[in-house]
């Protein structure tokens, strides 16, 4: 692989991969796509893009004029890892505590182009983001001070961001749901990773101040791995668990049974039957619980018209579930017909009104 080539696909990949968590940018874009203005997406995309690229001139600049002032690009450095290591933090926090997020879509009422130019500027982390991974790759000796290297290194990123808004565009209501269902599971992939690559730059700072021979290198390489596993296995061991609560005092009240013998019940009492297929490690289906599912107007609903059952998707019954209907997001709701023929699906976070809706529909 070439120089060049190589620069291309590190800054592509640092760039493609930065852009696809969901954020007020991506979601945009996809919101415009899933509103039929194409055009629109395309303009709030350019116009996104256009600013990244600039605030990517602007961070070469500045790190060049450090790197000529070598305790500021030292400060800088240390300031890069540290910011890394409240990032990780911030994001394991959030996936121990199965936090979920909330979409925000400021300015969608605002022409795409300006709308697009005014979030990105509005991007608090583009500046720092890029300075970091300019100076990191700097250092890697990646990235060189020619221009041919800085005109590589923003087409790159600009054909990174790019490749992600146009999935987003393409796929953007399928992906977001997904993202959204896998997000704790991202969030711990993500916090880990960010764990890893800051401790990795605070032992190569400290490494070089004190100057480690090889021998010591290796010892303490290894120290800082077996720290980093002891790390991973201690924030996996600790992940919080999520059982629903089966017996609201004026939500919903569910059986735990398996799905035959909630549809024989179902037909027996000839009621509707709905199924909230579930799974321990689902922050969504926590949040579902604590937001929708304990709602009265459900309660009074659902407990008087419908048969109502939870079932694990990690336990014997949800394997048969999974076997009969297959379940690509949690939670996934089932409804079915009192005769046990399926009515609907629905994947994701759902709303009280729409399962309201969906139990009304069931009564006609």
């Amino acid at each position: 692989m070439t120089k060049q080539l190589k620069l291309f696909w590190v800054a592509f990949s640092i760039s493609f991969v930065g852009a696809l968590p969901i954020g007020t940018l991506n979601t945009n874009v996809a919101n415009f796509a899933l509103n039929g203005n194409f055009t629109g997406a395309a303009w709030f995309g350019f116009a996104a893009i256009l600013v990244e690229v600039l605030i990517v001139r602007i961070a070469l600049v500045v790190v060049d004029q450090l790197v000529r002032l070598k305790k500021l690009f030292k400060i800088l450095s240390v300031a890069f890892c540290i910011a890394i290591l409240v990032l990780a933090y911030k994001t394991l926090e959030a996936a121990f505590h199965m936090r979920n997020f909330q979409d925000v879509l400021p300015f969608v009422r605002m022409n795409p182009f300006y709308a697009g130019l005014l979030l990105s500027l509005l991007n608090p982390l583009h500046l720092p983001f890029w300075m970091g991974w300019t100076a990191v790759l700097k250092s890697r000796k990646v990235l060189s001070s020619e221009p041919r290297a800085y005109n590589i290194f923003i087409a790159a990123i600009g054909t990174g961001t790019l490749l992600s808004f146009i999935i987003y565009g393409i796929a953007g209501n399928y992906l977001m749901n997904v993202l959204k269902t896998q997000h704790n599971l991202i969030n711990w992939i993500l916090g880990l990773t960010l764990l890893m690559t800051g401790l990795v730059q605070a032992y190569k700072l400290i490494a070089a101040q004190i100057q480690l021979n090889k021998n010591q290198m290796k010892k303490s390489a290894q120290a800082l791995l077996i720290f980093l596993v002891a790390t991973i296995i201690g924030f996996a061991s600790c992940t919080s668990k999520y059982k629903p609560l089966l017996n609201s005092q004026q939500g919903i009240n569910f059986k735990t049974t398996s799905l035959a013998n909630a549809q024989a019940v179902a037909k027996t009492a000839n009621k509707p039957l709905f199924v909230f297929a579930h799974a321990s490690w689902c922050p969504t289906c926590k949040q579902m619980e604590q937001e929708v599912l304990i709602k009265k107007e459900l309660g009074d609903a659902f407990n008087a018209n419908l048969i109502n059952v939870a079932i694990d998707i990690d336990s014997k019954d949800g394997k048969t579930l999974k076997e009969q209907y297959p379940i690509r997001a949690t939670p996934t709701l089932f409804f079915f017909n009192a005769d046990g023929s399926p009515a609907k699906k629905l994947e994701g976070f759902t709303s009280a009104d729409v399962l309201l809706a969906e139990e009304k529909e069931l009564k006609k």
